[in-house]
């Protein structure tokens, strides 16, 4: 286990709280004469206020009804509160003491503000600060889920890489939000969505509640984080440095300045490959799917710890290989919105694959630097046409 932090959800993660907040955005769209179902209300939680009501109303009803019914809503909620208490889930508090024993830095991640927080405490009497070492509210992050913004923030304020956390969360909405920052996302399933939604999300793994993932905590750990190596911003660097020096000589051969490494989870490299499109005149001759197959042999096939590092942002062949292969970790350097794997290949389900976390921007401005030497090459139409367009889309 190399994990130094773990990120945990709030509402519906460590309180029961998700049904409370139905009923409150109910009493606030009805405040407005709006008439919405509660499980049409139900599969929008796990969003903030700014991405909640556009869902359900539009852009035109939530630019005139909107800031009423953000204000509205955690005043409905705390009269709920208040005349019902709030349920913190089962061995929620022995969860975070475990934690803190095993030396893991904590923070906890709240779409709402620091009223609601204060409100939940209150009324559930679960005094939650003093058991983290963060707090991430809706003021420290400019978007809320699905959006990286509070994990991204959140790992900021500890200082530690999306590589170094796992987070904690029970809604598809902390599965997209911990993908695209970067985090492998543990999932509960106390919210309203089953394990394979979880999944398909991009939650690595599900247990049923804060009490089964207490329980079984140190498979959790040991599961979000196979390898012994500590992606710190520091180690993701030198490797990427090692790739870089790859994509350098791929210039020298005529090639595109695209290069990766495969390592294992320990850090050791054991492959290393550039793409080879022109001298074998095949298409799918990526850098991956050449380090791939360099590696062949050199790990077991049930292996679950392979970091894989890109000087460019794999494609949806290469990153679908990844997943495959149980890849635990992708670091890249310069993003290729064109191509993007990222965001374009479904989270696998499948008991032999696995959600890798991606980590981006690693050195990007040196690999951009490549790129643009390439150019001075005057390669051929079509490698010069492709570059050409990701210089121009990642400015």
């Amino acid at each position: 286990m190399a994990l130094d932090a773990i990120i945990l959800d709030l509402d519906g993660t460590l309180v029961d709280t998700n049904e409370m907040h139905v009923r409150a955005w109910c009493a606030a769209f009805e405040s407005r004469g709006y008439r919405i179902a509660e499980d049409r209300i139900r599969t929008e939680v796990g969003k903030g206020g700014d991405k909640l009501v556009p869902a359900i109303l539009g852009d035109e009803a939530d630019r005139r009804d909107g800031d009423h019914l953000r204000r509205r809503q955690p005043e409905e909620f705390e009269k709920i509160a208040k005349a019902e208490g709030i349920r913190p889930f089962l061995k929620a508090r022995e969860l975070l003491d475990a934690l803190r024993q095993r030396k893991l830095r904590t923070a906890l991640v709240t779409s709402s503000n620091e009223k609601h927080l204060e409100t939940i405490e209150k009324f559930s009497r679960l005094d939650i600060r003093p058991l983290v070492d963060e707090v991430v509210t809706s003021d420290d992050a400019k978007n809320s889920k699905p959006a990286s913004d509070p994990l991204t923030a959140a790992c900021r304020k500890m200082k530690l890489s999306p590589a170094q956390c796992a987070s904690v969360g029970d809604t598809i909405y902390d599965a997209r939000s911990a993908r695209s920052a970067g985090v492998v996302c543990i999932g509960l399933l106390t919210g309203y969505n089953p394990a394979e939604q979880m999944r398909s999300a991009g939650a690595r793994f599900t247990f049923r509640d804060v009490a089964a993932l207490h329980d079984r905590l140190d498979d959790a750990l040991d599961h979000s984080s196979p390898g012994p190596a500590h992606l710190t911003h520091d180690a993701m660097e030198s490797l990427m440095r090692q790739a870089l020096a790859v994509a350098r000589d791929a210039i020298s051969r005529g090639e595109a300045p695209i290069a990766c490494l495969l390592a294992r989870g320990d850090g050791a490299v054991i492959a290393k490959a550039h793409n080879q499109q022109n001298v074998t005149k095949n298409k799918t001759a990526h850098a991956e799917i050449l380090a791939f197959a360099d590696a062949a042999g050199k790990v077991p096939l049930d292996a679950r710890d392979l970091i894989l590092v890109s000087t460019l942002e794999p494609c949806v062949m290469c990153t679908g290989a990844a997943m495959i292969s149980s890849v635990d970790t992708i670091v890249f350097a310069l993003r290729a919105p064109a191509d993007a794997g990222l965001h374009r290949v479904e989270c696998p389900t499948s008991p032999e694959s696995q959600m890798p976390r991606i980590v981006g921007d690693i050195l990007s401005d040196e690999s951009r630097r490549l790129f643009e030497e390439f150019l001075k090459t005057d390669p051929r139409d079509e490698q010069r046409r492709f570059v050409e367009q990701l210089l121009s889309i990642t400015r």
